[in-house]
């Protein structure tokens, strides 16, 4: 499959929305297959860190969270170059 599941809690409660899916890029298929293997179900996300998942529940929502800092954090982190 190379799709992944979003969780979308605003419109969870409408028929046939909560849960949209989001291409994965064919570069990225193998760092999430990895990650998978390591963490398996011990992860429910992506981006773990319960301070995004903090910030995004706010008034502001996911506004405020700073996603492109943190991705670009794992990035360098796990080795892999970003995109512009």
């Amino acid at each position: 499959m190379n799709r992944m599941s979003i969780p979308e809690p605003k419109v969870e409660h409408h028929e046939g929305r909560g849960i949209p899916s989001c291409p994965i890029f064919p570069e990225l298929r193998p760092i999430l297959d990895e990650a998978f293997e390591i963490f398996g179900d011990k992860s429910e996300y992506v981006v773990a860190a319960p301070q995004y998942r903090a910030a995004a529940n706010t008034a502001m929502g996911w506004k405020n969270s700073n996603l492109r800092t943190e991705m670009t954090r794992l990035l360098r982190r796990a080795g892999v170059s970003g995109w512009p």
